[in-house]
């Protein structure tokens, strides 16, 4: 795992509303979800869709491409237990999101 990185602020992360962020050739999907803020590969396992375009409700986020659903406390897939939607350490500097990718 790399150094954190920072990939984004609170004020640009608006309750309900995702970032989408672009790190090289890889795709970072953050939400807040319960006052926590949590990061993931923005490409669905299944077949990439793209999860900041999901639905989400409480920690279970759905692809908007094929409906699968990941947990986003364990990135566990309901359809499918062999997949598993990776999940990127964050911590909270100031304003910033700082991301370990």
């Amino acid at each position: 795992m790399s150094d954190m990185q920072r990939l984004g602020s609170l004020a640009e992360l608006q309750k309900g509303k995702p970032l989408d962020v672009s790190l090289g050739a890889r795709k970072i999907a953050i939400f807040h979800v319960g006052g926590e803020v949590i990061a993931v590969n923005g490409k669905c396992p299944h077949a990439g869709g793209p999860l900041h375009c999901g639905e989400l409700a409480g920690h279970a986020l759905t692809c908007p491409w094929h409906g699968w659903s990941y947990d986003l406390a364990s990135g566990k897939c309901a359809e499918d237990p062999a997949l598993t939607l990776e999940i990127y350490p964050v911590r909270i500097d100031g304003d910033d999101i700082m991301v370990a990718v």
